[in-house]
C-alpha cells in the first residue's frame, strides 16, 4: 500500500466502470470504488455481473449496503470470485431511499448489527473490510457516540475507517443538501485518529485541491475526494505528479488512449455517451469548454457513431492541446 492513500468516493450514476477506466490513466495509483450496490442485488444477480462490472480493469474496492449480516456473508463469497480489493460498507448515505430500507447512515445507531456484518465478510472472505459512515447522525451527533460506534465496530474487526467529516441529517434534507448543509468538521476526524491511532483513518468531505489534500495527511492516513474527481478529472493527473511524484500521462496519450477505449466499448455494445459524459469536465475553464461540453456530453453524443464523434473529439483535441 502506498504512504498515502487517495481514493476517489463511491458516487451513484457516477463512479461506474468508465469513469474508473479514465480515472486510472490519470493516477494509476489512485483508490477506486464501485457505487453502492445492495447485498440483495449481488446475491439474487447473475453471477457474473460484479465480473462485468469490473472487466478489463484494475481491481477495485466494491461498496456494498445491507442489514443482514447473513446477506452480506452471501454477497462477499461473490465479491471474493471477482476482481475487488476491499470491501466497503456504506454506513453513511442519507437518502430516503436507503433510510426506508434501514441501510447507509441509518444504522449508525446500530453499531453491533454493523459489527457483526463486517465480522461475517470476514469470516466469508479474505478482502479487507472497510466502513464509510459520517459523524453521527440528527441529535446522535456527538463526540461519544462517534467513538461508541469505532470502538464497538472495531471490535468485530473493522480498523479501517473513511469518515465524512459532517453528520447526517436524516428528516428533512436531499443527498444534495446533505453534502452542504451540515457544517464540515475537518477537527473531529483528526481527533478521531489522535485517540484511535492504531486504525487507520481516512477523511473526505468538500476537498477540492492539492493543497487541502496534503494539509489533511498532516493528521490522518488518507483522503478522497469526491465531486471534484467528476468536476474536475484532471486532478487526478496532478495528483499523480504533486503527491506520488510520478510522471503524469501526456494529454494526448490519455485522449488517444480514451478514444481507443470508446470504439471498443461501441463495438461491444456499449452507448458512448454512457463513457463521453464522464469526460464532459476536461476542459473546464480553458478556451472552448462549452464547445467540448456540447460535444462530449450534448444530445451529439448520443445520436452521432463512435467514429464520427471520436473523429470530431479528436479534431478538437487536435486543435486545443496539441498546438498550444
Amino acid at each position: 500500500m502506498f504512504d498515502k492513500r487517495i481514493s476517489v468516493a463511491p458516487m451513484m450514476g457516477m463512479t461506474d466502470r468508465h469513469f474508473r477506466f479514465m480515472a486510472s490513466l490519470l493516477c494509476d495509483k489512485i483508490s477506486l470504488y464501485t457505487p453502492m450496490i445492495h447485498v440483495d442485488a449481488i446475491i439474487q444477480s447473475d453471477k457474473n455481473f460484479l465480473q462485468r462490472e469490473n472487466k478489463d480493469s484494475k481491481a477495485v474496492a466494491i461498496q456494498i449496503a445491507g442489514n443482514d449480516p447473513n446477506a452480506a456473508s452471501d454477497a462477499s463469497k461473490v465479491i471474493k470470485n471477482c476482481n475487488y480489493n476491499e470491501i466497503n460498507l456504506n454506513i453513511g448515505c442519507p437518502s430516503e431511499r436507503v433510510q426506508n430500507c434501514k441501510v447507509g447512515a441509518a444504522l449508525m445507531d446500530e453499531p453491533e448489527t454493523v459489527g457483526q456484518m463486517v465480522e461475517s465478510i470476514k469470516h466469508a472472505c479474505d478482502l479487507p473490510v472497510t466502513i464509510k459512515t459520517r459523524l453521527g447522525i440528527d441529535d446522535l451527533d456527538s463526540y461519544e457516540f462517534l467513538c461508541e460506534f469505532i470502538e464497538t465496530t472495531s471490535n468485530y474487526g473493522c480498523d479501517h475507517y473513511i469518515l465524512h467529516a459532517r453528520k447526517a441529517l436524516l428528516n428533512g434534507l436531499s443527498p444534495k443538501e446533505n453534502r452542504t448543509i451540515p457544517p464540515i468538521n475537518y477537527p473531529r476526524v483528526y481527533k478521531i485518529k489522535e485517540q484511535y491511532s492504531d486504525l487507520t483513518i481516512e477523511i473526505n468531505g468538500e476537498i477540492k485541491d492539492i493543497n487541502e489534500i496534503e494539509e489533511h495527511f498532516k493528521y490522518v492516513d488518507g483522503v478522497m475526494i469526491g465531486r471534484e474527481a467528476c468536476n474536475n478529472p484532471l486532478i487526478l493527473r496532478e495528483i499523480n505528479s504533486s503527491i506520488y511524484e510520478d510522471k503524469p500521462i501526456e494529454i494526448t496519450e490519455f485522449f488517444e488512449k480514451m478514444f481507443e477505449y470508446i470504439i471498443k466499448e461501441s463495438n461491444h455494445g456499449t452507448g458512448v455517451h454512457f463513457i463521453t459524459r464522464h469526460m464532459t469536465s476536461l476542459f473546464k475553464g480553458m478556451p472552448g469548454a462549452k464547445e467540448w461540453r456540447n460535444l462530449s456530453g450534448g444530445i451529439e453524443s448520443k445520436r452521432s457513431s463512435a467514429e464520427d464523434l471520436v473523429r470530431s473529439m479528436q479534431l478538437f483535441v487536435e486543435d486545443r492541446v496539441t498546438q498550444h
